[in-house]
């Protein structure tokens, strides 16, 4: 704690703690004002936690219930997708969504759903027979009847929250990494002074954005108790290959624990299927278990029978937070400057374009500067990668992106040092992949990990095999060798 006395205090205009998709989001929005922002995260990277292990679905609103917060922003953000996805150098597609029903029950509570997204005013309609064959040809043929919903798209979500914060980064917002919140001064009904384990600030605003551990942060700002669950969700990862089988997500009827286990093509041309829900004590725990892993693919089959595990290439897990209620955003009880975003569940991709204009909006009525930056980047400076378009001749006018790496993802030397060279460069062989997608195709890194790691290597002091996999000291598993 001396160390961090001695640091001269940081004084940002609003600090948001958290650099999830929520969290880098409303920086982006809130980098287009004449303002001062830092954003705190306790892991090395941005997106490290809920937004790098979920569905990349980007709901239209037809599932939300009419009227409440969480409707208004999905419905407000699904207009954006395309136009924001390129200004930010995202992959995004529309490809629709089907709702399957089974049995007698189910197509009897397909009216009160289609009457849902119609309140919200989202374009559906229950098909059945040949329509729902040509909407859906990859859906079960036991299906009965569908709610189609042609406004669904899918995002690479690992990415999302990487590129909100590089134009943050761009436009002047301070991301301090590695750091975590440990206490807080409170007088006058405001937060005055947060201290992480690195160094203090004393601002204006702070943002709550924290995710799974909104509830610890709320309480070490002194601010509303309330508990945060962190509910693990298992995938599977089919390759590219099958993926052309799956042109538009499959989903079920909806339980109390949400929709369950879907299809879903990727951004990127692969497939998940997933997830389950398990509500879990300990936030660190990503495990997956055989069971777990068997039911979701099991269940998946029921919406598609031809899915074939032979196409698999990774098994993962994910952790979301779940609060009750969900979109607890406003101001903390009894604090006049602190701003909660917390208990944002399962559609936090879907509303974050739209929720990073709302929490701006909530600061500017409290008296935060709405003066805007005159010389703010409206976009990426964003060097289109060779598996975006497949131009090879671009690529190659680089001697960098005449030497393709990862050859699964289509991913050259040139992807990889621009990673590395960006506004909020990787530090790390997994922030590497985030923002490239190298190590993550069909043979999930082994033949492209070494070469990831040497370019890796290139920018961090000591040898190549000390290059951290995630976190620092997390290395690829080998060592120096010894003779004798």
């Amino acid at each position: 704690m001396s160390d961090v006395n001695e640091v001269a205090a940081e004084q940002p205009d609003v600090l948001i703690i958290g650099a999830g998709v929520m969290g880098t989001s409303i920086a982006m929005a809130l980098s287009y004002l004449d303002i001062r922002v830092a954003v705190v995260e306790r892991r090395h990277d941005v997106g490290e936690e809920a937004s790098r292990a979920n569905s990349g679905i980007t709901n239209a609103g037809w599932s939300m219930k009419p009227g409440t917060l969480e409707a208004d922003l999905v419905k407000a953000s699904s207009p954006q997708w395309e136009r924001l996805c390129e200004q930010l150098g995202v992959r995004f597609r529309r490809t629709g969504l089907t709702l399957l029903a089974f049995s007698e029950d189910d197509v009897k509570g397909l009216p009160a759903l289609l009457e849902k997204a119609e309140s919200n005013e989202v374009a559906a309609e229950i098909v059945t027979g040949a329509e729902l064959h040509r909407v859906a040809p990859h859906a079960s043929p036991e299906a009965k009847a569908g709610l189609f919903v042609p406004a669904e798209g899918v995002v690479d979500s690992v990415r999302l929250p990487v590129a909100y914060a590089e134009l943050a980064e761009r436009n002047g917002v301070r991301f301090f990494l590695g750091e975590s919140v440990i206490s807080s001064t409170v007088r006058d009904n405001r937060v005055q002074e947060v201290i992480t384990t690195r160094r203090r600030y004393r601002p204006r605003f702070v943002v709550n954005a924290a995710g799974v551990s909104g509830d610890e942060v709320s309480g070490a700002l002194h601010g509303d108790q309330f508990p945060v669950t962190a509910r693990r969700g298992q995938w599977v990862l089919l390759d590219r290959e099958f993926g052309a089988n799956v042109p538009s997500i499959l989903t079920g009827m909806p339980t109390k624990m949400g929709h369950g286990p879907m299809v879903i093509p990727t951004a990127h041309g692969s497939v998940l299927i997933g997830p389950d829900a398990e509500d879990l004590e300990d936030k660190q725990d990503r495990s997956t278990t055989r069971s777990g892993i068997e039911e979701v693919v099991e269940r998946c089959r029921v919406l598609m029978p031809t899915i074939d595990t032979n196409f698999a290439i990774k098994a993962f897990a994910g952790l979301r937070p779940h609060s009750d209620p969900t979109y607890r955003v406003g101001w903390a009880k009894g604090s006049e400057n602190l701003l909660q975003v917390a208990g944002i569940r399962s559609t936090g991709v879907s509303s974050s374009p739209a929720m990073g204009t709302f929490v701006r909006d909530l600061l500017v009525d409290a008296g935060l500067s709405s003066n805007r930056k005159r010389d703010a980047y409206e976009e990426l400076n964003f060097v289109r990668p060779l598996w975006w378009d497949n131009d090879w001749a671009r690529q190659a006018s680089d001697p960098l992106g005449r030497t393709v790496i990862c050859a699964c993802e289509k991913v050259t030397a040139l992807d990889i040092h621009q990673a590395l060279r960006d506004p909020l460069p990787a530090k790390t062989i997994g922030g590497v992949a985030r923002r490239t997608h190298a190590s993550w195709g069909r043979c999930q890194g082994s033949a492209c990990l070494s070469g990831v790691a040497f370019i890796t290597s290139l920018y961090r002091e000591g040898d190549a095999w000390e290059t951290p996999m995630h976190e620092p000291g997390s290395s690829i598993g080998v060592g120096v060798a010894r003779n004798g």
